[in-house]
């Protein structure tokens, strides 16, 4: 996007992915710390127990838009969902924190709190009530920005294998930063003391001092020759020479530099 101001570009991009490590380090730990929970949890797995994962279904069906769902197809094997769910999240965990395949932890993370939210959490009112729909927004934020390019497993192959690029998201200005114009450098030229005949053409003056500056720069290196260049250069400036015999003058002084006698180290 362009800015109407003249001399402002304004650019446009996601959030930077370093500046989301608060909710990377919270969603990671969050889920480590729930799986590990649920693995260590012996009423879980326990069809005795209230804490059984298949009483806890049933009981989330109830008034549930994925109701016929969770009674005919989770409830019936609770137990290999409860495993699925409880490893899933250590490993969605671990894997945000150390940003290894981050965008399909986040997606994975974001399809398993939108489950919840349909099922555990639906009959929460007001719905901001239930936390698994502020987890759904959290995994989305992550998911579009992207691992940090230098603090995750993603970045180092990325780097490291240019196919793999697509795991980081690239760099960019943030939103409403204008870019600043570089500042041409500045060349210096040589002052040569001028005649004041000389002070009437300052064009044709300085048009001798680039064209000596060449002739320098590119043919010569030895010091006496350089600096009975100099001395040419001045005797040009003071005779006040016109733009017509500058070429000549420049000509004959460049064959004279070139000759096999100059001593060139």
């Amino acid at each position: 996007m362009r800015s109407n101001v003249p001399g402002k570009d304004m650019s446009i991009s996601f959030l930077p992915s370093s500046l989301l490590w608060p909710l990377r380090l919270f969603m990671g730990l969050t889920f480590v710390y729930a799986g590990v929970q649920h693995l260590t949890d012996r009423s879980y797995f326990d069809p005795s127990k209230s804490g059984y994962i298949g009483h806890l279904v049933s009981q989330y069906a109830v008034g549930s838009p994925i109701h016929d769902f969770l009674l005919a197809v989770v409830a019936p094997n609770a137990v290999q969902f409860g495993w699925m769910v409880a490893v899933g999240e250590v490993l969605i965990g671990i894997a945000t924190l150390t940003g290894f395949l981050f965008r399909l932890a986040a997606l994975a993370g974001l399809i398993l709190n939108f489950t919840f939210f349909l099922s555990a959490t639906w009959n929460a009112f007001p719905f901001y009530f239930g936390s698994d729909i502020v987890f759904v927004m959290c995994w989305l934020t992550l998911l579009l920005a992207g691992p940090h390019a230098y603090l995750s497993i993603d970045g180092a192959l990325a780097r490291r294998f240019h196919s793999l690029s697509w795991l980081v998201t690239k760099s960019m200005p943030t939103v409403g930063a204008p870019v600043a114009p570089q500042p041409k450098p500045k060349t210096e030229e040589p002052e040569v003391p001028l005649a004041k005949r000389a002070s009437l053409y300052p064009k044709q003056v300085q048009e001798v001092n680039k064209a000596f500056d060449r002739i320098r720069q590119q043919f010569v290196w030895h010091r006496e020759t350089v600096t009975i260049l100099e001395f040419v250069r001045a005797f040009v400036i003071s005779l006040g020479v016109d733009r017509t015999d500058t070429p000549r003058l420049l000509n004959g002084i460049q064959t004279l530099v070139n000759r096999k006698g100059v001593d060139v180290p």
